[in-house]
């Protein structure tokens, strides 16, 4: 099954997956690291390697009609994936701290400002969550370093951000507040070490002459550098063999990052800490409770992240090949994927064949009008029939990057070959032509590569790219049908897939690439 298939059954077979973080075990990639001293600081390459995870659980609806339980009884004899060290991403850590201090106007208001100047993270298949590649270089440590002073002076002085039972801020206070801020930063109860570590740093504060309100934010400081908080550690119990299960606090941990890519909140922890995410149909109430609240909307950055949603709105133009197009087209485009995911997401029936085969979408009456549909008449975005169109395959991704000027068949042909199919296609050779205007001025860009194919330099990686582009030809740069070209000359959609597992095949238009594509394995 391509990697890519496996993500986007994942994300629409969502229960079932909740399901199986505890009908399947994780597995110990390796040595973790020990838990961070305050003001350790992240350290550099402590995450782990690869994206395993465990037994792979997928929806009745993309595996041949079988149910949840007869899914779910296959990982009987599970055979785990590791569970890297996974850092934090930019989204998660701007999540986890809004959550985190979610009671705090003042810290709420610097999320934004004060992670601005954090590095963008390394893409790996369009994603920017991979755990291979989030480490912690210089840079990175310096922002967090930055943020976390921010974020600690902001919250020390916050009124009513430390309650002292008593009344008085004292030593006592500030061990109340060590354990209780202490987990939810960890996302686990702190151990006595821990625990001792904050203490002694409260201690060296009031020793210093400083006074309660320093010590607390030298312990929020500390305890926002932690890997602890940084990274998410999967050391579950006892090892059986080379296999574990996570613990309770790490299936919170899971379910919270999987549906919200935050924090577990107090409903989950509470679940943790009373031994009430154990069984599948616990697993399924929380899954089903996430679900409904409005933070489950971030699973829509998974898509824009997939689908180069990104770069749509990134993308340019040129007046005079597309006049009088509406300036809003790029958030039109985003605004049209995002209702038609959370459309297949939400539906009882929603499924991963859906996503790639639809043949609707959703529009107002701006973009209905840009793409010659009829039905909306105002500024909400509603399901339209679109005959000829296929999912997201046809959406805001098929354009992403495009040439200012025309449809780039090489680089639609590349986007679903690398993150659709998930393979890899090699970089053009050095010196190589890319002029291919030269081979005749009354060619199609079809007919172009081509001939650009007969050099075998070329062919290699032109042949697992530009037999699928070719099938968009009838949708322009703007995402418009047209049975012409720019030249004029009709457009060929009729293709030949090859160079996959179990797709191969004549492929008539985007409709049958959308479906010989959601009926691969």
């Amino acid at each position: 099954m391509s990697g890519s298939s496996v993500s986007l059954r994942v994300a629409v077979g969502w229960v079932v997956l909740s399901l199986s973080a505890v009908a399947c075990t994780g597995a110990i990639g390796g040595p973790s690291s020990p838990g961070g001293s305050p003001g350790g600081g992240a350290g550099a390459g402590q995450n782990g390697s690869g994206a395993g995870g465990p037994g792979m659980v997928v929806g009745p609806a993309v595996l041949g009609g079988r149910s949840a339980d007869d899914v779910l009884a296959s990982c009987g004899a599970p055979s785990p994936g590791r569970a890297p060290l996974r850092r934090l991403s930019n989204a998660e850590y701007r999540n986890t701290i809004s959550d985190l201090f979610a009671s705090v106007p003042s810290v709420l208001s610097l999320v934004s400002t004060a992670t601005q100047t954090f590095p963008p993270e390394p893409q790996s298949l369009g994603f920017r969550n991979s755990a291979d590649y989030l480490s912690v270089p210089s840079l990175a440590a310096q922002a967090f370093l930055d943020a976390a002073d921010q974020f600690s002076q902001a919250a020390a002085q916050a009124p009513g951000f430390v309650t002292c039972a008593s009344g008085v801020k004292d030593a006592t206070c500030a061990s109340a507040f060590i354990a209780s801020f202490g987990q939810k930063a960890y996302r686990r109860p702190l151990t006595a070490d821990d625990t001792a570590r904050y203490t002694a740093l409260y201690q060296k504060a009031i020793a210093g002459g400083y006074d309660f309100q320093t010590g607390i934010e030298w312990i929020v400081f500390a305890m926002l550098q932690s890997p602890q908080f940084l990274y998410r550690f999967e050391l579950g119990g006892t090892a059986a063999g080379s296999a574990v299960k996570p613990s309770p606090y790490e299936i919170a941990s899971r379910l919270s990052y999987l549906y919200w890519q935050s924090m577990p909140d107090a409903a989950l922890f509470d679940a943790a800490a009373s031994g009430q995410l154990g069984t599948t149909a616990q697993i399924e109430t929380q899954a089903r409770r996430l679900l409904a609240d409005p933070r489950a909307a971030r699973l829509l950055e998974y898509f824009d992240q997939w689908l180069d949603l990104d770069a749509v709105q990134e993308m340019t133009r040129d007046a005079t090949v597309f006049a009088n197009l509406d300036p809003q087209l790029p958030s039109l485009l985003l605004q049209e994927t995002n209702a038609f995911v959370a459309d297949v997401l939400h539906a009882p029936g929603g499924s991963f064949e859906q996503l790639l085969t639809a043949p609707y979408t959703f529009a107002n009456a701006a973009l209905a009008k840009h793409y010659g549909l009829g039905g909306p008449a105002g500024a909400g975005f509603e399901k339209v029939a679109a005959p000829g169109r296929s999912g997201v395959l046809t959406q805001g991704m098929m354009l992403a990057h495009d040439k200012p000027t025309r449809t780039s068949i090489v680089r639609r042909g590349l986007k679903i070959r690398t993150d659709v199919l998930c393979q890899t296609v090699p970089a053009p050779p050095p010196n190589v032509d890319t002029d291919l205007g030269k081979l005749g001025a009354n060619l199609t860009q079809r007919q172009r590569l081509e001939q650009h194919r007969q050099n075998s330099a070329c062919a290699s990686c032109h042949n697992l790219m530009d037999p699928i582009g070719v099938v968009f030809e009838g949708f322009d740069a703007v995402g418009r049908p047209r049975t012409v070209d720019e030249t004029g000359q009709p457009v060929v959609l009729a293709s030949e897939l090859d160079g996959t597992a179990d797709a191969n095949g004549p492929v008539a238009d985007p409709v049958a690439l959308g479906q010989r594509l959601a009926g691969s394995d």
